[in-house]
């Protein structure tokens, strides 16, 4: 299994769209691997723009049948997806927090 994807400290509006396109690669990358596993335990700063972005991955990964896996996600993090109502995120597959 290759190393997971490092979430930066700011998920906003102001860098997803220079994400977006390096995590594209990183996907096209890891062929047919079944882990999809972000490092978020750097994330300080999210908003609205970020957890889009997240989630539209969640969702890309899920049509392929490939889950996501958000490693320590932080506090930032977390409060971000329980306030939007997105804690399914920050859930492992079982539904534990990762």
């Amino acid at each position: 299994m290759s190393e997971p994807l490092a979430l930066p400290a700011e998920l906003t509006i102001y860098t997803v769209g220079e994400l977006h396109p390096h995590w594209l690669a990183w996907l096209a990358s890891r062929g047919d691997d079944d882990h999809t596993e972000l490092d978020a335990s750097a994330v300080a700063e999210v908003d609205g723009a970020g957890l889009q972005l997240l989630q539209s991955l969640a969702h890309a990964l899920a049509r392929q049948q490939r889950p996501l896996r958000l490693l320590r996600p932080s506090e930032a993090l977390q409060r971000a997806c329980s306030a939007l109502g997105l804690q399914a995120l920050i859930a492992d597959p079982a539904g534990a927090c990762a």
